[in-house]
């Protein structure tokens, strides 16, 4: 089934049969409310699943047996998306399937059971092509075929009828017939192999107590790399055509060193047996911390030659899933309203792991610039939410997998662990996985564990009165110091905190003071260190007092507080002409983050900002912070700089990394400034220019042009219909065939400028798609280039016009990319502002569509606001 298409939903069929009737405006969702009720009335569930996978086919058989005990009066329902029932008993009789395509109905009438209850479902689906769900996928090199499932939070009953909510854990037995050259990864070890032959039979070993969200089945021919550490039997799994570029020894090193600290550090063992990780195709995240069988994004197998801080992301994936497998796998929330208490603490122990436990000493500068910066950004939007609050449906759990569950989540356990000491907040967890193994919690018997963590090791805090400022509200505060100076030395130094006036909440915040005074290394200057803390409007910092006059005062030196950092005029000044003499890259960082946030707040043009770019940036040598700054040049070169300006803007960006490139040592640096300088080329001259680099008529000493570059260069000759761009294209392609090439050429393809490519390329989005949402978000990712605006005028009211239908009859996923690829990103202006409020006003019941035009919204009016501001500045 091509992927934008909307669920199948058959007709009838006869009696003790049955298909999904039309539903009437049902949705796939389940509320809150449906999942509690339904929660207190079930125990003891169990599913024994059988599935029959034919190679090549493009649907899939199975049988499910679902055991229940029920309490109370009246029936209840399965969480079913099947393509068709083929058959339904009831405690032992057949019964007319009453189905809505979603729900199964399991009436009272038939429940006849005095005590277990047995429900026997057997039904056909198709495979999906959307990374969700049973997922089916067949490599372009060599026609192999790969199936795997992901399921959070709510799409485990696309694979088998069940009770779809996370406290309603159960046991899973599995078993598969499948080719007999294929691979089957599942949550259990595997109990029975059946003899030879093309098909045989695979039995999985019965799974603990686990939720529904967290069963998983990986099937098709993978190479597999097996090993084992402590007990433990360890493997890898990815597609055939990939080994040549998965690099096992490092990702195995991480996963060792990972499962020696959590076991150490939560003082359990590993509690599910096996450990398997699968690098999967066409997947949506990251990755899935599925029990025993994780699902890894295959863009952690690096096809070109990768970045140290590439190496420590994937280094952090291995570790956050990890970590789920005792935080959010043995223990698990009762409902998604705390679904932060996965994520944030995944994303907080795995960087802490990889501070003790791995090569990346240095890993919470790279959490300050990516997860932080993440949270920071998601937490200025209109659609800000607490970390902890109330999700009403698993549609709005969706919207929830953001900055703020993962980023803001994990830097304010961060800040608590700071406050209440390591020990202590080990105590708790060893103590909380004690009381709630195989269990789901709430926030509540989370904080209760770490408070009697604290006081084994004799400490005491009130955590829920915490939980209520930093957990329960949303958005962020703002911190600045003010000083009053005689005679070259300090009289009183202040910190004040301000919060925006819809979010007004006040925090306390403990946090170190950095203060800069000239060094006696020319150009330099050295750091004195002093403790702060602020609960309300203003607090004096006492120890600051007679000090030296500073040059420049960072408010959250260290980086322990959650808030934006406002610099007072003598700092700002010191930060534009002298940012290099702060040796310490991560007070850098943050500086640099606060020159940013002042951009994007109107307080400082985006030109003035590049112009401190263009002085400071090429003798950066930090990595992890190069990566970043380049980010935020090209964040202005797009966005904030004002449009008649920006040709000669991006033009100036690209010769600075032409002329720095051959001066890079090789290897991180030159590839980062590479990728930039391709990113910038905007006018067909610096595109011809970068590809003289991937042709190899201009060489610099050290670099090496990787493929992915490429393709950038290829789709920028296409997006500029520049001579020999089809040659271009095709060369590419022959060089690299892979599922990759595959999607950057669908991306070229749509990039030519021609009116009949966009014509025929809009019917397909909103029509039958290119075979999977990978495939068409690749193809829709090459439609709209700023030097293309004539040509796409029309194209704005189209996707306006378009966008309720495909809200309401497209899966999530694909609404998400149609919104995330066509919204016209390069179109900043008063008229498209007014047109897309216009689309948000029209949104009703459709909470997905509602906080991407918010958002959208939020973006597009801060960047007309940027480009104003640095016009009037001049």
């Amino acid at each position: 089934m091509p992927s934008p298409q909307p669920p199948p939903r058959p007709s009838g069929r006869p009696a003790a049969a049955g298909s999904a009737a039309a539903a009437g405006g049902a949705r796939d969702l389940l509320t809150q409310a449906e999942a509690r009720a339904r929660g207190e009335r079930l125990s003891d569930v169990s599913y024994e699943l059988a599935l029959d996978l034919a190679r090549g086919a493009p649907r899939y058989r199975g049988e499910a047996t679902i055991r229940f005990r029920l309490a109370g009066e009246g029936g209840t329902f399965l969480d079913c998306r099947a393509g068709s029932i083929d058959y339904l008993e009831i405690d032992g009789a057949p019964i007319a399937p009453s189905w809505t395509g979603y729900r199964l109905d399991l009436p009272a009438s038939a429940l006849t059971a005095a005590d277990e209850h047995v429900v026997l479902v057997r039904y056909e689906s198709e495979y999906d092509h959307t990374g969700d769900g049973f997922h089916q996928f067949i490599d372009p090199e060599d026609g192999e075929e790969y199936l795997y499932t992901n399921f959070e939070p709510y799409a485990a009953h696309r694979l088998l009828p069940c009770f779809d909510q996370p406290d309603l854990k159960a046991r899973l037995s599995l078993s598969v017939t499948a080719p007999a050259s294929w691979e089957l990864i599942a949550n259990g070890a595997v109990e029975h192999r059946g003899a030879g032959g093309e098909r045989r039979l695979v039995r999985f070993r019965q799974t603990p107590p686990i939720s529904p969200y967290l069963f998983a089945l990986i099937a098709g021919p993978y190479h597999a790399i097996r090993s084992e550490h402590g007990g433990v039997p360890l493997a890898l799994y990815c597609r055939r055509s990939l080994v040549r570029h998965l690099d096992e020894e490092e990702v195995l090193d991480i996963t060792r060193r990972g499962l020696d600290f959590f076991v150490d550090f939560f003082d359990r063992a590993y509690p599910f047996g096996k450990y398997d990780q699968v690098f999967v195709p066409e997947f949506n995240a990251g990755a899935m911390e599925n029990v025993a069988a994780v699902t890894h994004s295959e863009r952690l197998i690096f096809r070109d030659p990768p970045t140290e801080n590439q190496r420590l992301t994937r280094a952090e994936v291995i570790l956050h899933e990890m970590a789920h497998m005792w935080f959010g796998n043995l223990v698990t929330m009762r409902w998604w309203n705390d679904l932060w208490l996965n994520e944030s603490f995944a994303t907080y122990m795995a960087y802490l792991a990889l501070t003790e436990a791995t090569r990346f000493t240095t890993a919470w500068q790279s959490f300050n610039a990516g997860m932080k910066a993440w949270a920071y950004r998601q937490d200025q939007l209109p659609t800000t939410h607490p970390i902890a609050g109330e999700v009403a449906s698993t549609e709005e759990t969706f919207l929830n997998f953001d900055g703020i569950t993962y980023g803001k989540g994990a830097a304010v356990i961060k800040q608590l662990v700071a406050a209440m000491g390591i020990e202590g907040f080990r105590a708790g967890m060893r103590l909380y996985f004690r009381r709630h193994a195989f269990g789901n919690t709430t926030l509540r018997e989370f904080l209760d564990a770490l408070e009697a963590g604290m006081h084994e090791v004799g400490g005491a805090r009130d955590l829920h009165a915490w939980a209520t400022l930093w957990l329960e509200t949303p958005s962020l505060n703002t911190l600045a110091a003010q000083w009053e100076a005689d005679d070259g030395r300090l009289v009183r130094l202040r910190l004040s905190q301000s919060a925006p006036e819809e979010h007004p909440t006040l925090r306390p915040h403990h946090l170190t003071l950095g203060l800069w005074h000239e060094s006696e290394r020319p150009g330099g200057a050295v750091v004195e260190e002093l403790p702060a803390s602020i609960e309300g409007a203003w607090a004096e910092v006492p120890a600051a007092a007679g000090r030296h006059l500073p040059l420049f005062v960072l408010p959250n030196h260290g980086d322990h507080a959650y808030a934006k950092v406002a610099l007072d005029a003598t700092s700002l000044a010191f930060a534009r002409a002298r940012l290099p003499a702060i040796a310490d890259p991560l007070a850098r960082q943050l500086t640099w983050r606060t020159l940013w946030d002042m951009v994007r707040d109107q307080q400082l043009s985006s030109l003035d900002y590049l112009e401190i770019l263009s002085r400071h940036l090429a003798p950066e040598r930090d990595v992890e912070l190069v990566e970043t700054l380049l980010a935020t040049a090209q964040g202005a070169l797009l966005r904030y700089v004002p449009e008649e300006r920006k040709p000669a803007a991006a033009h100036a960006f690209f010769e600075q990394a032409w002329e720095l490139l051959p001066a890079l040592p090789a290897g991180d640096l030159q590839i980062l400034w590479t990728r930039a300088l391709i990113q910038a080329a905007l006018a067909p001259a610096d595109v011809e220019r970068a590809a003289a680099l991937a042709d190899g008529t201009t060489r610099i000493a050290g670099l090496e042009v990787d493929q992915q570059m490429r393709w950038d260069i290829a789709a920028l000759y296409a997006a500029h219909d520049l001579p020999q761009a089809g040659a271009r294209a095709a060369a590419e392609r022959e060089r690299d065939p892979s599922d990759r090439g595959q999607r950057a050429a669908l991306r070229i393809e749509t990039a030519a400028p021609r009116p009949e490519v966009k014509a025929a390329a809009w019917a397909r989005f909103l029509g039958e798609g290119y075979g999977s949402l990978h495939l068409t978000a690749a193809a829709m990712s090459g439609f709209h280039w700023p030097a293309q605006r004539e040509l796409l005028a029309p194209y704005v009211d189209g996707f306006f016009e378009a966008l309720p239908q495909i809200a309401r009859e497209r899966d999530r996923e694909f609404t998400q990319a149609f919104f995330g690829q066509l919204f016209p990103h390069h179109v900043i202006e008063p008229g498209l502002l007014e047109r897309s409020r216009a689309a948000l006003a029209g949104v009703e019941g459709e909470p997905l569509l509602s906080r991407l035009l918010r958002e959208a919204n939020d973006d597009l009016e801060r960047a007309i606001r940027c480009r104003e501001f640095a016009q009037a500045q001049g």
